[in-house]
């Protein structure tokens, strides 16, 4: 049904540091084709310093349940090198069904700033080209749990300045 990949954080932050760099070069295009092909359909980010885990829920705009995954995220500051497990960034793949409205519901095993879970209505317009994002404690996020559709990578950066 659903597939998943486990980008791993080493991935994940180079694209976000090559965005970095490139964005004062002028090359944002370049590391947003990149980062695209990291990111899947919806993908779950960790910006606290503690592994948070629980569970997505994706229902698309025909109202059927298009993900119900659990997952488990390393903390932001986690090093793989010292680990024997590898982190991931779980990310899901084969979500979208059509353009139009989904549902995301998110919740946590452990609150973050008292919250535990957090539903959404989003916009898809081109599911193609787009990613739902679940920044879980990300800088400067009005919510402890945040849902939001981005087109490209740079979009982060866009929504949180320089802390995406």
């Amino acid at each position: 049904m659903d597939s998943i990949t486990h980008t791993t954080r080493r991935r994940l932050l180079a694209a976000g540091g090559a965005t970095a760099v490139a964005g004062l070069a002028g090359c944002t295009d370049i590391i947003n084709t990149i980062a695209g092909a990291i990111l899947k359909d919806v993908n779950v980010l960790n910006g606290t310093d503690q592994e948070r885990s629980g569970t997505v829920t994706v229902v698309d705009p025909n109202g059927d349940t298009q993900l119900e995954e659990s997952f488990t995220v390393a903390p932001s500051d986690s090093d793989e090198e010292d680990t024997d497990e590898p982190s991931s960034t779980p990310a899901y793949a084969d979500v979208f069904t059509d353009a139009g409205e989904y549902t995301v519901t998110v919740e946590l095993d452990s609150a973050i700033n008292e919250t535990s879970s957090r539903e959404a209505t989003v916009t898809v317009d081109t599911p193609e080209e787009q990613h739902i994002i679940v920044g879980l404690g990300a800088d400067g996020a009005p919510s402890p749990i945040e849902i939001l559709v981005i087109n490209e990578f740079s979009d982060l950066a866009d929504r949180f300045g320089d802390d995406a």
